[in-house]
């Protein structure tokens, strides 16, 4: 059903944007607005969605870089993208089995203007969360690496470092089996691209 809170900048401000930055200061990072599956009388319309966005951005502190990580690849493109842009938000690239791959989210997104990277490594392709937990468990080794998807995200990282702009990569262990060792092998991937 409606939820009366949904894209209401007065209540994420209060409960959550000033919190945070009141306890974390200068050592926050993004605040990243994850949307959930949103249903098909939202995403049949992607820019009423990214209107409301818009405003939703417009109307939030500033100073916090933010991001949105959506659900449905339904919403992305150029109102999106110009919704990102006039409130100097950012797109979060999400590795999740309901989006399309890193690549074509950044096809996608092509009118986003240059800014940070901000990318959330959600889950290896094929399983759904639960599968994901029970096949890594202990989550202290990579079971089942994802070259496509690193070699993708080093890519951006790698253009965006070189544009000057800084990158936010998480990880989660249900990407390859460890997020510590995922990262490792993310980081040694965007300094041989720089290098290169």
């Amino acid at each position: 059903g409606d939820n009366p809170r949904f894209l209401d900048a007065d209540f994420a401000a209060a409960h959550f944007v000033e919190p945070c930055i009141k306890g974390l200061g200068p050592k926050a990072g993004p605040i990243v607005f994850q949307f959930s599956p949103l249903g098909g009388s939202i995403v049949r319309d992607p820019a009423r969605f990214a209107a409301r966005l818009h405003r939703f951005l417009d109307a939030l502190p500033v100073g916090p870089l933010y991001a949105i990580e959506l659900r449905d690849s339904g919403l992305l493109g150029a109102p999106l993208a110009a919704a990102l842009g006039a409130t100097r938000a950012r797109y979060c690239f999400g590795v999740y089995s309901r989006m399309p791959d890193i690549a074509a989210q950044a096809s996608a997104m092509a009118g986003l203007v240059p800014g940070p990277l901000v990318a959330r490594w959600n889950l290896h392709a094929g399983y759904a969360y639960a599968a994901a937990k029970a096949h890594y468990a202990p989550f202290d080794r990579l079971v089942d690496e994802d070259p496509a998807t690193r070699g993708a995200l080093a890519a951006q990282c790698c253009e965006t470092l070189s544009a000057g702009h800084p990158v936010f990569v998480i990880a989660n262990n249900k990407a390859e089996g460890s997020a510590p060792l995922t990262l490792i092998k993310l980081g040694q991937a965007v300094v041989a691209g720089v290098a290169a």
